[in-house]
């Protein structure tokens, strides 16, 4: 795979993950007082930490100024990515004793964890193709 091709993958990647953290602010009455805005914006802004690390990364080395960089910035955000999907499911699974708590949406899940899978071996990958030293021309060994 190409540079280009995994940095619009993890872009699309870290729309989606910034796509449902705005749908999760939403869902929690973000919008349904104006006053409540500023102060969930406050309490919540955490969550928006990672997708807007993840979209600059895969800006950074799309782009093809600072291939490193962005592929070390998309690393780590695949890396939280990670964490944070991890933590969902096991608080699922801990949930799914309580016979009065509704079975969760695995197909979701699923979908969470393929996509976070592909995602991190892309930042992988992206990143090996960024450590490769390419000599430069014109310069001797000598």
């Amino acid at each position: 795979m190409t540079r280009s091709s995994i940095s619009v993958f993890l872009l699309v990647v870290g729309l989606l993950w910034a796509g449902v953290v705005s749908w999760l602010f939403v869902m929690f009455g973000g919008v349904s007082n104006p006053a409540f805005i500023g102060k969930a914006l406050l309490w919540y802004s955490w969550m928006f930490v990672g997708p807007l690390l993840l979209i600059s990364g895969a800006v950074m080395a799309l782009i093809g100024t600072q291939h490193k960089a962005g592929s070390i910035v998309s690393l780590v955000s695949c890396f939280i990515l990670t964490l944070m999907v991890v933590y969902e499911t096991v608080e699922m699974l801990r949930d799914l004793a309580d016979p009065l708590i509704m079975r969760p949406p695995y197909g979701l899940y699923a979908i969470a964890w393929a996509l976070t899978l592909m995602a991190d071996a892309g930042a992988v990958h992206l990143y090996r193709l960024a450590s490769v030293n390419i000599p430069r021309q014109g310069r001797s060994s000598a």
